[in-house]
């Protein structure tokens, strides 16, 4: 049975097909401010299953989803329809309140599935008209057909940007084509950078022109409580913001950028990436500083759309000419680092202006490990910066002592050699002016019996070390050595009664030694 087993299962592997998608429509249309939107998918289901169960985000406040067409079977044959037991609104994911999820039952490979919805949007987003930014895949899977239609009351000069698209003006509206080769369509009704500026910050002017807050004036008091001068004041602003508000994920589908009050964002102690902007900014203007918001996306904008605008910058001026550009809802991160792990484009005005990615004079790490092979102990200190801050900061900050032990003991035993910390202490993650660092001792391996042997030295694992651009170095101290040596890229380094190693490639692997103490 046992070679009559193999044969079949390779059969079986090398007949499995991927789902298909033979059509995939969208068809929305403009209605007095209500945007109605008919989603319609055709497909036939793989060995992959990825037609058996589809869901669409949506936000009950504004949006409603009415389910039009959900029916199943072998093609040329006779198709059922879904029953109502699978179709179900559930909690949402990736920032949408709620799901409307339909499944499948008993979808089968090589049977075909049509499927098609109906969205209500009476969210404020149309007022200026559609916009979009769609992307012709379905779970991954390119179509072979794709149509994108606007229609109704729709301005007639939409500008719109897709590879591989193609335009035809039909009787109120316009279609756009393409094939499975196709990039995103970029549709949109604002005519410059400048005018989506507005569209973003519209409610910013008319929230920070009003009175502000007994309790935002007394804020802005702690800041100078010192006699600080400007730029400390605005990194205090910073941490002061950072450890009494918590970040509001905004959620989609209600109207964009939109913004509460002040006392508002004050009493419910926390606010989504723009109303953080505000409040900061506000502050700001208590402080006698000129402040700026500036809207920021780490995706290429191809058209001014008020698409993915989900990062708030401000620009701090002085009047002797100084300026600052700060992130006000960037948790547990340097007073004044932005994160840019690529390009990130921004808005200023009517400009829009290009952030190169973090540099190496930004992302900095020196970690330095003193080991004494005699007694078995290590000392660990270790300097961050830029992104290796942030990561340090939100790795401990609120921990207890005993906890950050655990902690560290975790880390070195995941980056290939265990250490075991007695003690360790870190600078105050909450407080985003000073840089952060770390110091620990403890014990490293038990203590040598014999005047050579063979050893791991112990490194801590960034996982996104790969990814990161920036100045790293270790160091490996070994106290009471007379030589050692190592099958690596280290540099070596002898002097009395130590052999120091260093790295300042990043390495991510195991790093074996040969040891000889006296």
């Amino acid at each position: 049975m046992r070679w009559l087993f193999i044969p079949l299962l390779i059969v079986s592997v090398l007949s499995a097909e991927p789902s298909t998608v033979s059509l995939y429509s969208i068809s929305i249309t403009l209605k007095d401010d209500t945007l109605y939107k008919t989603i319609e998918i055709r497909g036939i289901q793989g060995s992959d299953r990825l037609l058996s169960r589809i869901a669409h985000g949506f936000n009950p406040q504004t949006q409603s989803i009415e389910l039009e067409e959900a029916v199943f079977g072998f093609p040329g044959m006779e198709s059922g329809h879904v029953p109502e037991w699978a179709v179900d609104t559930l909690s949402g994911s990736g920032g949408w309140p709620r799901s409307h999820v339909v499944a499948y039952p008993a979808l089968r490979e090589g049977m075909e599935i049509r499927y098609r919805i109906l969205i209500r949007d009476w969210s404020e987003n149309w007022g200026e008209g559609p916009w979009a930014v769609l992307a012709p895949s379905v779970k991954g899977i390119s179509p072979d057909s794709c149509c994108f239609s606007f229609q109704g009351d729709i301005p007639d000069d939409l500008v719109w940007s897709g590879q591989g698209f193609t335009e035809r003006i039909v009787d109120d509206g316009f279609m756009y084509t393409c094939a499975d080769s196709a990039g995103k369509l970029w549709i949109t009704p604002f005519r410059s950078f400048e005018d989506l500026f507005g569209y973003i910050l519209i409610l910013v002017n008319d929230i920070l022109s009003r009175p502000h807050p007994p309790d935002l004036r007394e804020a802005a008091l702690q800041t100078t409580s010192a006699g600080a001068d400007e730029w400390a004041q605005v990194r205090r602003a910073r941490s002061l913001i950072c450890n009494s508000m918590g970040l509001r994920v905004s959620e989609k589908g209600r109207s964009v950028f939109e913004i509460r009050s002040l006392q508002e964002i004050l009493d419910s102690r926390d606010g989504t990436p723009l109303e953080l902007a505000v409040l900061f900014t506000a502050m700001c203007y208590e402080l006698g500083l000129q402040a700026y918001i500036l809207p920021a996306t780490e995706l290429h904008p191809e058209l001014p759309v008020p698409f993915e605008w989900t990062r708030f910058l401000v620009r701090v001026e002085t009047e002797d000419g100084r300026s600052w550009l700060v992130e006000p809802s960037a948790y547990l991160t340097p007073a004044f680092f932005i994160f840019k792990p690529d390009t990130l484009y921004v808005l200023d005005k009517g400009d829009l202006l290009t952030h190169a990615p973090n540099s190496g004079t930004e992302n900095s790490l020196n970690e330095e490990w003193s080991i004494n092979p005699k007694t078995g102990t290590f000392r660990l200190l270790m300097n961050c910066g830029g992104r290796f801050d942030m990561l340090l900061r939100r790795k401990f900050a609120g921990l207890t002592e005993q906890e950050m032990i655990l902690v560290l003991s975790e880390w070195s035993w995941k980056s290939g050699r265990l250490v075991v910390p007695d003690s360790i202490s870190i600078s105050d993650p909450f407080d985003l002016a000073q840089p952060s660092s770390l110091f620990a001792s403890g014990r490293w391996s038990a203590p040598a019996e014999n005047s050579e042997y063979c050893d791991i030295l112990p490194m801590l694992s960034w996982g996104e070390q790969q990814i990161i651009s920036g100045n790293l170095k270790r160091i490996w101290n070994l106290e009471g050595c007379t030589s050692a040596w190592s099958d690596s890229t280290l540099i070596l380094i002898n002097a009395e009664d130590t052999v120091t190693f260093m790295d300042t490639t990043g390495i991510l692997h195991r790093l074996p030694v040969l040891l000889e103490i006296e």
